[in-house]
């Protein structure tokens, strides 16, 4: 089943080719959806797909989050931080824990300490560490 969200507006700056190099900002408005069944959260973006994929453990009370991946044409945006941000949304909301196995993960919760009360007990962001492993293989 796949679930929205939320709808997020992310800021774009974008560089301007003339002389004087001015900013110019740009709304891009973001449809963040859940598959639970799967275990991901996702968004498509300039026809990429961008995801956060994560791993129940703890019968449930926990998800590892083990993987971000945002197109490389899509990077700078903001989208891989929305993203993270969906899924401590959904586990705060619903009393569950995390578990950043996943790199970008692990500089989520090192930018944002008041959401480190989310981590799962024992699991420290301040230490080395936090290499994304890769995605389970789903059987066809």
């Amino acid at each position: 089943m796949i679930y929205f969200i939320q709808v997020i507006e992310l800021l774009i700056i974008r560089v301007k080719e003339s002389g004087d190099m001015k900013n110019e900002e740009k709304r891009e408005k973001v449809d963040i959806c859940h598959n639970e069944r799967e275990g991901f959260f996702f968004c498509d973006v300039d026809g990429h797909r961008c995801v956060v994929e994560y791993e129940m453990k703890d019968n449930g009370a926990t998800k590892d989050v083990f993987h971000t991946f945002v197109h490389p044409g899509c990077s700078g945006r903001g989208i891989a931080g929305e993203l993270l941000k969906a899924v401590v949304d959904y586990a705060a909301e619903r009393g569950k824990k995390i578990i950043p196995s996943c790199s970008y993960a692990v500089t989520y919760f090192r930018r944002h300490k008041e959401q480190q009360g989310l981590l799962a007990e024992g699991i420290s962001v301040e230490d080395d560490g936090g290499s994304c492993r890769l995605p389970k293989i789903r059987e066809a």
